[in-house]
Formats: C-alpha cells, structure tokens, sequence
C-alpha cells in the first residue's frame, strides 16, 4: 500500500478514537460489569457510527487529497521537466482509484471498529467507576440524551457557521487598514 494512504489512513483511526487508545499497552483485568458498562456507552454514544462515518467521510476526500499529494511532490521534483511533471501526474492519477478502493476495503472492515472499541474499554474503565459509568448509561437512555445525540450535527454545523462568522469579523477588524490605491497619473490637459 502507498505510503500516503497509508498515513492518511492511520490519521483517520487516529482522529476518530483518542490517541491513547493505541498504545496497546497490556491491559489490567477489567471488572466485567465495568466492561459491559463501558461498551454500553459507546453504544450509546454511537461510536461505531460516528467513526464509521468518519471514514467514509475521509475516503470521500482521498481522491483529491491523493491527486493534490502526489502533484505537490511530482512539481517539487527540480530534475522533472515539465512534460516529464505532466506524463507522472498523468501515470499516479490512474493509481488513485486503487488506492481509494484500498483504503475504503481496510475503511470499511467491521474489525477495525471493534478493535478500536477494545482499545477504548481499558481507558474509560481507568476514567470512570462503575457507578459513574452508570449514571452515564442512565442519562444516555434518558428521551432528552436521545435528542440531545440527534440534534448535535445540526446544533455543530450551525454554530460553526456563527463561529466562523465571529472569527472573521474579529480578524478583519485587526488587520490594518489598507491605503487607499494609487491614483493614475492624469495626462496633461490639452491647450
């Protein structure tokens, strides 16, 4: 596999579950109860689907990621003449399909979520106590959880907008003043 679907792939895993999850280090006996309460809030959190979605979100971006990647590479190239620079862009653009089919297979298989759920049951176990994590399930199966997950992509798209908004307004605002254009020189008036 590419070395850059390859990164791009591991920046995926990494962005969708915390870094820590893949430490891997051996994990302490986990309390049953514990675990099953855990698994439950991921659940109920709807791990598996936002993370899912997460992917296919990323792998919708690789074509272009992947064509700008190699392009970037291909004109930094200073031995490549610039028809050399087009026939290699021409000859990797064909490969992006295969790869793009390659990452959404290793995407895709169900146990890569299942073993990033394993790695996240150790850390929310070392976070939360059984009681806690109870009370987390408690709030979760309550109606208002339920609409408080279904509304969220909405309530985050919106305020991003107004955040954006705000950000750029604040930005402009302290960028200096630019002077006004030069003004052309007039032609003498005709006598």
């Amino acid at each position: 596999m590419n070395k850059r679907l390859a990164a791009f792939i591991g920046t995926l895993v990494l962005a969708a579950a915390p870094a820590a999850a893949f430490a891997f280090a051996p994990p302490a006996a986990i309390d049953p109860a514990v675990n099953k309460a855990v698994r439950e809030l991921l659940e109920n959190m709807r791990y598996r689907e936002q993370t899912a979605a997460t992917f296919k979100q990323g792998a919708n971006a690789l074509p272009q990621m992947l064509l700008r990647a190699y392009a970037q590479r291909i004109d930094a190239d200073p031995k490549l003449t610039l028809d050399q620079k087009k026939a290699e862009l021409a000859k990797v653009s064909k490969d992006i399909p295969k790869q793009v089919e390659a990452a959404e297979k290793a995407l895709a298989n169900p146990k890569l979520l299942d073993d990033a759920v394993d790695a996240l049951v150790p850390i929310y176990a070392s976070k939360f106590t059984l009681a806690e994590l109870n009370e987390l399930n408690a709030f979760n199966r309550r109606p208002v959880a339920v609409k408080l997950r279904s509304t969220m992509p909405e309530v985050t798209k919106e305020a991003n907008t107004v955040v954006q908004t705000l950000l750029r307004e604040r930005v402009l605002s302290l960028m200096p003043k630019l002077p006004p254009p030069p003004q052309a020189a007039q032609a003498p008036k005709a006598k």
